[in-house]
């Protein structure tokens, strides 16, 4: 089983949902969706040269490699089809070099577009310790990541692009707790920080999913201090 990236060339801004729609297409045989640029043959080349073909590796070497298959070459759109036991590793060097070239990196098991498009800047950004940051995460992303938290990735915190953020926190590791989620809000760097507790999962979930999508409903739900 592989971990699959996708690397191709966008000339206008594009979300992770956008990416997964055009992808979809795609793969249903669509034709003239990605158009040839030359940076991607390119970034073949270098990623290749970082990771070998199997191809090129003995028997012995094989299994550590990169890939569970050679990624085929296209001057258009590649895939990345890599070893799960070398996902990370391989998943932080394509981004690099897609950033580096000017190219978008998809990554369709967490539903991530990194870098982006050029011009491209993402309304709000969620960043989870120990995970990558995630670029205008829709509710569904905001539901898996609060209840994926744990001690070893204990906060989240969403963020938008005039500074304002909100951030929730599981545990001790947070300053609450065990079972607890702390709640915070902060109007930009001079404004009001509000903070509060809640034992309810669905409660953290839903108070992300309210300040993403500009809703004010979680601050009557909750009896706020200021900090």
């Amino acid at each position: 089983m592989s971990f699959d990236l996708y690397v191709w060339h966008e000339s206008e801004p594009i979300n992770a949902q956008l990416a997964q729609a055009k992808l979809d297409r795609w793969q249903a045989g669509e034709p003239g969706l990605f158009p040839a640029h030359p940076a991607v043959p390119t970034l073949l080349a270098a990623l290749l040269d970082r990771f070998p073909p199997l191809e090129s590796l003995s028997d012995a070497d094989a299994d550590q490699g990169a890939w569970s298959m050679t990624p085929d070459p296209d001057d258009a759109v590649l895939t990345l089809p890599c070893a799960w036991s070398r996902a990370d590793e391989v998943r932080q060097e394509v981004t690099r070099l897609a950033a580096e070239h000017g190219l978008v990196c998809y990554d369709p098991q967490r539903r991530v577009l990194d870098p982006g498009a050029p011009g491209h800047v993402a309304v709000f950004t969620l960043a989870t310790h120990g995970l990558p940051t995630v670029a205008d995460p829709d509710d569904a992303r905001l539901d898996q990541t609060v209840r994926r938290l744990s001690p070893e990735r204990f906060y989240t915190i969403l963020e938008w692009t005039d500074g304002w953020f909100a951030q929730v926190g599981h545990g001790p590791s947070a300053g609450v707790a065990a079972g607890t989620y702390a709640l915070e809000f902060r109007e930009g760097a001079d404004g009001a920080h509000l903070h509060t507790t809640s034992t309810d999962v669905t409660e953290a979930v839903r108070f992300l999913q309210d300040v993403r999508a500009g809703r004010d409903t979680w601050r009557q739900r909750h009896v706020w201090e200021q900090w």
